[in-house]
């Protein structure tokens, strides 16, 4: 299913008005079942729909390992995606209690919880990045966005060993965009502990959550970082930096990972 849809528009510019065609993003209701049960309705790009499920549901906690999957299956028409997991585990209460809506953009019912990072350990001192590098690494991550560049209306995230782009996913949502990327990675197996987040969108408290679980040590954008992200990057020693636009960055916590000689 393709991401994008070709759209005539009335263009204006200055005193100059014409018709032209152009290009809008895919907006796509994605429904998870997880047992037998629905579980959520994710607003997302239809695209790389088994990563972001997988990487929903270790966001979430619902699953930790691949050996928790029975079986999933992603009816692309339909819209569906059907999980089995090997416990059947009683949802009752995952949208209950201390739950809150997110800030994130293109998802729909969703709850986040601010108390999952409690049992996170913080992250190890591992990747240490050199800062010229790190924003080479932002340069090829924004001209990668080939969908953002038609259109102006997705997010991106990519994982990274600090030397290149490993994997790199796009959504109209910035935490769906990150849970592709961490799905694929949980799939093939590849370690978190000595990677970095590239995301395009703000840097929230949920966002940081997710990595956190992942004990992932450093996340950059090229947006703005939140508040509460910044509190809970301090408590998990993680690296956040912002603004990683051109030839500046803003280093908000754990600056000890980021090399600046030459």
């Amino acid at each position: 299913m393709e991401m994008t849809r070709g759209v005539q528009i009335l263009r204006i510019e200055g005193e100059c008005c014409k018709e032209v065609d152009d290009f809008v993003v895919r907006e796509y209701p994605f429904t998870i079942f997880l047992n037998g049960e629905e579980l959520v309705t994710l607003l997302c790009s239809p695209m790389a729909l088994d990563f972001l499920v997988y990487g929903f549901l270790i966001s979430e906690g619902i699953i930790q390992n691949k050996k928790d999957i029975v079986d999933l299956k992603v009816d692309e028409e339909k819209g569906v995606a059907d999980v089995l997991t090997t416990q059947q585990k009683d949802m009752s209460s995952y949208f209950t209690g201390t739950r809150m809506m997110t800030t994130g953009c293109g998802r729909g019912a969703v709850f986040y919880n601010i108390h999952d990072v409690v049992n996170c350990r913080p992250a190890e001192e591992g990747l240490k990045v050199n800062g010229s590098k790190l924003l080479s690494l932002m340069k090829e991550f924004s001209a990668a966005s080939e969908i953002f560049k038609d259109t102006g209306g997705v997010h991106s995230a990519a994982l990274s060993d600090g030397e290149k782009i490993l994997l790199f996913h796009e959504d109209v949502g910035r935490h769906n965009a990150l849970d592709k990327v961490l799905g694929e990675a949980f799939i093939r197996d590849i370690l978190f502990s000595d990677k970095l987040v590239l995301t395009s969108g703000r840097i929230s408290s949920e966002m940081i959550t997710k990595v956190a679980k992942r004990g992932i040590s450093i996340v950059v954008s090229r947006s703005a970082p939140m508040d509460l992200a910044l509190r809970i990057g301090e408590e998990m020693n993680t690296t956040i930096v912002g603004f990683a636009r051109g030839n500046r960055m803003n280093v908000y916590t754990g600056s000890s990972r980021i090399d600046f000689e030459v």
